[in-house]
């Protein structure tokens, strides 16, 4: 019995101590939860607060927009009337718990147009607002939220100038317009004017006879001569001050065109009965006849395409003949296919299945044939390009073809569609051409002229073409070739077969200035308030601008030009910055700027829009 009682009171100790342990734990929980509820509640009085504080900016540019003047300074509160906010004495009550503060203030700016608040340039059309919402956290605690914005008196007037029309319209020293891209339609930029010219210029002859056509590979020319005994010579050129001869080559006749594929030069010659010659040049110091080959006329230009050679024939029913040059068949080629334009063949160049066939025909002297075949080729397309072609390059969708036309003899041919080609332009390059290469964005002829020799033409838009320059080389070009540094011209000059000419160099002048057309803003009261404008900048180069006011376009032809603080020797520098007038003025109805700019010599900042913003 005594036992059964002890374990009945431990039992009754355990009860009371578990009821202990959940009461501990269940005022715990009690308040951890009212802590939450009291966390929650806090954040949602911020969030509210911030709410409203949003609200009283969003007002404050409600009125704005009815009417900028209704912003002056101090402390508003706000209220909502018919949907309409109006300003009334501060604070505001929100609900009997918050109360709302609109604050505005003036606006100033530094010397570079930034907000500054201790700024020397009032700005009158900005103004600064502060939103502040206020309450008592638990009825005791002070809290408060505050938002702040800048608003502007946009009803303001905009001159604002972008478009090729607006600049053209004043006058440019030293700058020019650069076209951009649409849209808009009509927009331009302001740009220093461009230079591009060749940068060296290097001669080497002493053949005895003229050059007659170039390829450069590496550090060697391979040039075909006039002259019969050295119808090849080849040049060592790894120095320019320094031009030796490798190899000189006699092909048994004098040279005409010429190309060079491995180990070999193939060259087209002034001899009927062997118009094809080819030269082993494997080393270049000891270059030897491999051997010469029957076409039935004078060989015209060689081209090669894999294992196959394309040989334009000077003679009427020999046209262009296509040859197996594999190394199984030299030094015997084979003959896989000929074809008869019933005229002369002077150029063929190869482009992807077709080759582009100059004649000798003035009516259609351009033909495309389908050569996905070299067994049976087939001519696809003709073209009237008026006058015999002497010279083809291509590049993209565009082919370039030099006539023999003294006029307009360069020839811009759409090939796009080759069974259709079509003439894009033309253009006068001062001569005959004889031969064409590209390099970089310029194309390079050789031009038979004996005071222009060289034409270089900008191709950085193919389907715009513009002539850069001529060049006097003291000769007349025959052919030419060129690397990404040089220009190598073979020339129709007795002893002065070769010409070397750097390469277009484009660049821009140091420094010019543009001045608008005179703006009449109609009004004698105007207030100016800020100048504004986008441009493309330029390390080491600079844009800044004045401007000039009067009270007639008659007097602003001898108003001072001034900058951003009113005289002759300061400039607008930074675009949005206020706009300070000469003290001098005879009026302010009337007013021009003036910009300037200063490049590194190589790239000219690009002034894209200028904007004068004012108040009649």
């Amino acid at each position: 019995m005594k036992n059964r009682h002890l374990k009945k009171g431990f039992s009754i100790i355990e009860v009371l101590l578990a009821i202990t342990i959940f009461a501990i734990f269940s005022a715990g929980i009690f308040y951890l939860s009212l802590d939450t509820i009291q966390r929650d509640i806090k954040v949602n009085l911020n969030t509210e607060a911030i709410l409203y504080a949003q609200e009283g900016l969003e007002a404050a540019r409600n009125i704005r927009d009815k009417n900028y003047l209704l912003l002056t300074n101090g402390d508003k509160g706000l209220f909502l009337n018919e949907g309409s906010w109006e300003f009334v004495i501060a604070p505001e009550d929100i609900d009997g718990f918050y109360s709302r503060t609109i604050t505005i203030e003036d606006v100033y700016r530094d010397e570079n147009g930034d907000i500054d608040e201790e700024g020397l340039y009032f700005d009158s059309d900005t103004k600064k607002i502060t939103s502040e919402v206020s309450w008592l956290q638990k009825g005791v605690i002070p809290k408060s939220i505050s938002l702040t914005s800048y608003l502007s008196n946009w009803t303001g007037d905009d001159w604002i100038e972008t478009t090729c029309t607006d600049f053209d319209a004043g006058t440019y020293e030293g700058t020019e317009t650069g076209i951009t891209e649409s849209p808009p339609e009509d927009n331009c930029d302001i740009v220093l004017t461009a230079v591009e010219m060749g940068s060296e210029y290097f001669y080497f002859g002493n053949f005895g006879h003229h050059g007659n056509d170039i390829i450069v590979e590496g550090n060697y020319i391979y040039l075909a001569t006039e002259y019969s005994n050295k119808g090849l010579v080849i040049l060592d050129i790894s120095d320019l001050e320094n031009i030796t001869t490798a190899s000189e080559v006699d092909i048994g006749h004098k040279g005409n065109r010429l190309t060079k594929a491995g180990n070999y030069v193939y060259m087209g010659t002034q001899n009927g009965a062997l118009g094809l010659t080819v030269v082993n040049a494997s080393d270049p110091n000891n270059a030897f006849l491999y051997f010469s080959w029957p076409l039935g006329g004078l060989g015209n230009q060689p081209t090669i395409s894999g294992s196959n050679l394309y040989m334009t024939v000077n003679e009427s029913g020999s046209g262009l003949q296509i040859f197996d040059v594999s190394a199984e068949q030299l030094p015997t080629p084979l003959l896989i296919d000929s074809y008869d334009f019933d005229n002369e063949a002077y150029i063929a160049k190869i482009n992807g299945n077709y080759a582009y066939v100059g004649l000798g025909d003035d009516s259609l002297g351009l033909r495309v044939m389908d050569i996905s075949d070299p067994y049976d080729i087939t001519e696809i397309a003709s073209l009237n390009v008026g006058e015999e072609v002497n010279a083809i390059t291509i590049t993209g969708t565009i082919a370039f073809i030099g006539t023999e036309g003294s006029n307009d003899s360069l020839q811009v041919i759409n090939i796009s569609d080759p069974e259709n080609p079509t003439i894009v332009t033309s253009l006068d390059v001062g001569g005959e051409i004889e031969d064409l290469v590209i390099s970089g964005d310029y194309l390079y002829a050789a031009v038979d002229n004996q005071n222009a020799g060289l034409a270089a033409i900008n191709i950085s838009n193919p389907f715009s073409p513009y002539l850069v320059y001529n060049l006097d080389i003291e000769g007349k070009g025959s052919g030419i070739d060129a690397n990404e540094t040089y220009v190598f011209v073979a020339t129709d000059t007795k002893n002065k077969g070769l010409v070397i000419i750097g390469t277009t160099v484009a660049s821009v002048v140091e420094s010019g200035a543009f001045t608008s057309q005179i703006f009449d803003t109609g009004s004698s009261d105007t207030r100016y308030n800020f100048i504004e404008w986008d441009h493309e900048e330029v390390p080491s180069a600079s844009v800044k601008f004045q401007l000039r006011t009067a009270d007639s376009a008659e007097n602003i032809a001898t108003a001072t030009w001034v900058g951003s603080d009113g005289t002759v020797d300061t400039y607008y520098e930074n675009p949005r910055t206020i706009i300070t007038l000469d003290p001098g003025k005879t009026g302010v109805r009337y007013f021009q700027y003036k910009t300037f700019i200063d490049s590194d010599g190589i790239t000219s900042p690009a002034i894209s829009s200028v904007r004068i913003n004012f108040t009649p």
